[in-house]
């Protein structure tokens, strides 16, 4: 690029200056006053804190969605091999809070808790279409990327499917056994242990619906928008390699989100030990099934990720199912 040459999206000027100046503008006036109003809402009693907690959802989903709107328009005049769409930052974020919002709207209803098995259930559903939703609406529907883009194949053999699934679960067998050993020796030296994300299963049709969620809907919601969207997106800016090291690093600090620590004089320290443990263990997993992405698409990296988390499914159920040793 030359030095007299500019590049749309990240237009050094004034709001003047910019493509759809309006529109940036309306993005983050909404973003500030969705976080205002939903940190205020925190700190309130009921009934108003349910309504600012809403209130301040709406508007984040609404200045966020703004805000890929704004990157869509800006990055029109990119060329054809440059990726043309919004970050997979801000998209992440946007499936976050649409996630939540519909959660909390769905409280009321007196719905079981992701505690329990049909709960679980239903945040998997909830976060499969918001993973859905995001990539469906801002990659695929304003043409930034088609499917087939984004590694899934809707002609595709069954032989090579079969091939996909046999290559994606022994590598990822692998990935869970080492990262299992790696995981267990890390979690002894810092003194701490993984956040507990999948409940525990206390019958076979508990076991089911777990294993439902946990190995095939979040794998096919994770897989559409880490390593679809957001390796295929980057790839076109920076090439597969520094796309796949960017990707991993972005699957493994989304999973910070998962962190649970109690209340405590220690619960920074402690959600330090459980962070670094969630990152040296979530890292691997995330250059694998990227690498698996690369080399077979979308499918392999969807079964890679179901083998991976039936892996870690079946350790749970065993080890909660396990006698308890002699004394």
């Amino acid at each position: 690029m030359t030095s007299g040459s500019t590049d749309p999206s990240r237009a050094p000027g004034g709001l003047n200056e910019r493509p759809a100046g309006g529109l940036y503008l309306i993005s983050w006036l909404l973003t500030g006053l969705g976080i205002g109003l939903f940190f205020f809402g925190s700190q309130a009693g009921p009934p108003l804190r349910g309504v600012m907690l809403i209130g301040g959802l709406i508007l984040l989903i609404a200045g966020l969605a703004s805000a890929a709107g704004y990157q869509t328009l800006a990055r029109r005049s990119r060329p054809a091999t440059r990726f043309r769409g919004p970050s997979p930052v801000i998209l992440f974020v946007l499936q976050v809070v649409a996630v939540n919002a519909i959660s909390l709207a769905l409280l009321p209803l007196g719905l079981p808790g992701p505690e329990t098995a049909v709960g679980f259930l239903l945040a998997t559903i909830i976060l499969l279409a918001g993973y859905a939703g995001v990539v469906w609406l801002f990659g695929v529907r304003s043409g930034a990327l088609a499917w087939r883009d984004m590694g899934l194949r809707f002609h595709i053999s069954p032989g090579r499917v079969a091939a996909d699934i046999v290559i994606a679960a022994t590598t990822m067998l692998f990935v869970a056994l080492v990262a299992a050993i790696f995981g267990g020796i890390l979690a002894q030296l810092l003194d701490t242990a993984p956040p507990e994300v999948v409940p525990v299963a206390t019958g076979g049709f508990d076991v089911v619906l777990v294993a439902i969620g946990a190995a095939l809907l979040v794998p096919i919601g994770e897989e559409l928008f880490f390593r679809g969207y957001s390796i295929t997106a980057w790839m076109r800016d920076v090439g597969p390699r520094s796309a796949l090291l960017r990707s991993t690093v972005f699957f493994a600090l989304v999973h910070i989100l998962n962190i649970q620590v109690d209340s405590s004089p220690d619960a920074a320290v402690n959600g330090a030990k459980q962070a670094l443990l969630v990152l040296s263990v979530i890292g691997p997993v995330g250059l694998g099934l990227g690498w698996l992405f690369l080399r077979r698409g979308l499918i392999a990296a969807i079964a890679g990720h179901a083998a991976f988390n039936l892996f870690g499914v079946l350790v749970t159920i065993l080890a909660e199912n396990l006698p308890p040793p002699p004394t």
